[in-house]
């Protein structure tokens, strides 16, 4: 074995169990914390039996040879199982333990033909088509599981607009660059083939996890902002800890079983309404559907089912559509003149320059620019202030 590739295997190795380490010394660990955690120790195994192969030591200890086929059947569950949790769309009713049920049923099979092809004169050739179907079942699993976090994230990603009127600074990177690289390690596996390969790409994603992990905070600290609270691990870590009051935590079926009269959801929308008009509640660029809903003093499932039935719209386009009705009639005030668009926009509510073009075009089909052109009215450019 080259001194370049030794060196590779172990700098890889301490690295991860270094970061092993850390995650599980962590303090009040969250349910999704302990399931990365589990899920490092597995991963740390796996890299050690792939650095065996690569290397050539395993065949030095004949007793551990094949014992790596029940590992890979862990990581679609787990990837699966983190996100579902990190996004809080778990649900108690279900029996998560299932999904690991293949590797347990691979490493009973394996408990019973190893022994036979070890201590006796049986060949490998005997059981090469069952071997075969457990490799054919890995990959299976394999991009099974990445498209069922797919799924996972993309549900996530339209149950924030329900909760938040600003999404700007939330952010799914954490969870698009996890499952991307567990994507990406499973095409290595069905088409290159290559333990070598394999076992940098698994080194390399490990490194990912631990540098981009060390950044997020509350990955491998303790440290949570308001927002982290409810969404641990998808913030940006420049987010200002500034959040007014914790919203309660996404439940995206609670309104779909909530049985509500239609004269009790009338009344709702009414009081929501006056509430908007003489509070003006839209105004806050951080205000969430639990903050609205403990105003109205009604769940935030209820509000939500309200808002959607009642207003054609999520809790996100229904604030930032009150927001750009009152910019436009801002704007029409002789003293917003002397302001610039981007000012009277955050004024409204909005949060970021982006946010307000974005939702002011998606609203009025025009940018606002083009809005206030429309109306005849000269507001000075952001350079001008």
């Amino acid at each position: 074995m080259a001194i370049g590739w030794e060196l590779i295997y172990i700098g890889g190795i301490s690295i991860s169990l270094f970061l092993f380490i850390i995650l599980i010394s962590k303090q009040h660990k969250s349910i999704a914390d302990r399931i990365l955690c589990t899920w490092f120790f597995f991963a740390l195994i796996h890299l050690l039996f792939i650095a065996g192969y690569a290397s050539g030591t395993i065949y030095r200890i004949p007793l551990l040879l094949g014992w790596e086929l029940p590992l890979p059947f862990l990581h679609g569950p787990f990837l699966y199982l983190y996100i579902l949790f990190l996004s809080g769309q778990q649900s108690n009713a279900r029996p998560y333990w299932a999904h690991f049920i293949p590797a347990v049923a691979v490493a009973i099979l394996l408990a019973f033909i190893l022994p036979r092809v070890q201590f006796s004169s049986l060949s490998t050739q005997s059981f090469k088509p069952l071997f075969q179907g457990m490799v054919a079942a890995i990959m299976i699993s394999g991009v099974a599981y990445v498209t069922g976090s797919l799924i996972l994230l993309r549900r996530h990603r339209h149950n924030i607009v329900g909760q938040f009127s600003n999404t700007d600074k939330i952010t799914l990177n954490w969870m698009q660059y996890l499952i991307s690289g567990m994507g990406f390690i499973w095409i290595v596996v069905i088409f290159i083939q290559s333990v070598q390969v394999l076992y940098v790409t698994v080194a390399l994603f490990i490194f990912f996890i631990g540098y981009f992990g060390i950044r997020q905070v509350g990955i491998f600290s303790n440290a949570l902002s308001a927002h982290e609270v409810i969404h641990p691990i998808v913030l940006e870590t420049d987010i200002p800890p500034t959040a007014t009051v914790i919203p309660e935590a996404i439940d995206p079926i609670k309104y779909e079983k909530t049985k509500l009269e239609d004269a009790k959801a009338f009344e709702i929308q009414a009081e929501l309404t006056l509430l908007m008009k003489e509070k003006e509640y839209y105004k806050d660029p951080e205000l969430t559907l639990g903050d609205l809903a403990r105003v109205l003093d009604i769940q935030s499932g209820i509000l939500s089912q309200v808002i959607n039935s009642k207003e054609g719209k999520n809790f996100y386009d229904y604030i930032n559509t009150l927001r750009a009705e009152a910019f436009k009639q801002l704007l029409l005030q002789p003293e917003s003149k002397q302001y610039t668009l981007l000012a009277l926009a955050f004024e409204c509510g909005f949060n970021s320059k982006t946010s307000f073009n974005r939702n002011f075009k998606k609203i009025t089909g025009m940018s606002p620019s083009q809005y206030a052109k429309k109306l005849k009215i000269d507001a000075p450019s952001e350079d001008e202030q």
